[in-house]
């Protein structure tokens, strides 16, 4: 099969031996209707550069030479030859580069929310506490129930004086985030008349009988029962109460 091109349009076509047995090597354009030898038109002219090629080429297909005479015999119209589609051009290296380090800086702004956020991502996600205590052993860090000093709210609060002697304060707890919390310490003011300190504590989570967290919107009740000296005893009139972490 041989590649010819129209001298007029210069449109191209793909021409077989039958075909150009048929009006003697002469064709008509698809595009143009121009009428013109084939061969003297093949592609690369290389094919026919001197006149011993043309005739031998013309000699293979069992043509006669081309003359000057129009042509009456009906031409076979020619189709234009189908053109490669074009490859599609290979993404820059540039790009690839890019992409690899968004995805990286997006794993990386990943990686340290985790980190920051470890603590509430264990109080939320249950699933997750055996995977972040165990990257905590490996990285020797600490994920414990996250605190939340604003979240953890004193309900109501009462002092009295024991029937059996000494004092007693009962204090109800509420936790009003949507996750657990750890469980904070308790400071506890007794105060005179001009509201003065006359005795100041601390209790720790495991003194005032609670777990070491507070469940997500629940309330704790807290029962604590002291003596106090006999001065310091004369001089309470009224008490405060903050809850706090260490």
């Amino acid at each position: 099969m041989q590649i010819t091109h129209c001298p007029t349009c210069a449109t191209s076509f793909q021409v077989t031996p039958d075909q150009l047995r048929q009006a003697d090597g002469w064709v008509r354009c698809g595009r143009c209707e121009y009428v013109f030898e084939a061969l003297l038109h093949l592609t690369p002219p290389a094919a026919i550069s001197d006149a011993s090629s043309l005739a031998a080429l013309f000699a293979e297909l069992d043509l006669p030479l081309p003359t000057p005479e129009a042509k009456t015999t009906a031409l076979p119209e020619m189709a234009p030859a189908p053109e490669p589609a074009p490859a599609s051009a290979p993404l820059p290296r540039w790009r690839g580069l890019w992409l690899f380090a968004c995805v990286s800086l997006l794993l990386l702004l990943m990686a340290q929310f985790a980190w920051v956020g470890r603590h509430v991502l264990f109080a939320q996600v249950p699933a997750l506490r055996p995977a972040l205590l165990a990257a905590c052993e490996s990285f020797q860090c600490e994920v414990t129930w996250p605190r939340a000093p604003d979240a953890v709210l004193i309900e109501s609060s009462q002092f009295s004086e024991a029937p059996g002697g000494g004092y007693a304060v009962d204090l109800h707890l509420k936790n009003t985030e949507s996750y657990p919390v750890a469980t904070p310490a308790l400071e506890l003011t007794l105060l005179d008349l001009q509201d003065q300190v006359v005795v100041r504590r601390v209790f720790k989570q495991d003194e005032l009988g609670l777990e070491d967290h507070m469940l997500a919107l629940r309330e704790v009740r807290v029962h604590l029962h002291f003596d106090l000296e006999a001065g310091a005893s004369q001089r309470t009139v009224g008490f405060r109460a903050l809850v706090f972490y260490p």
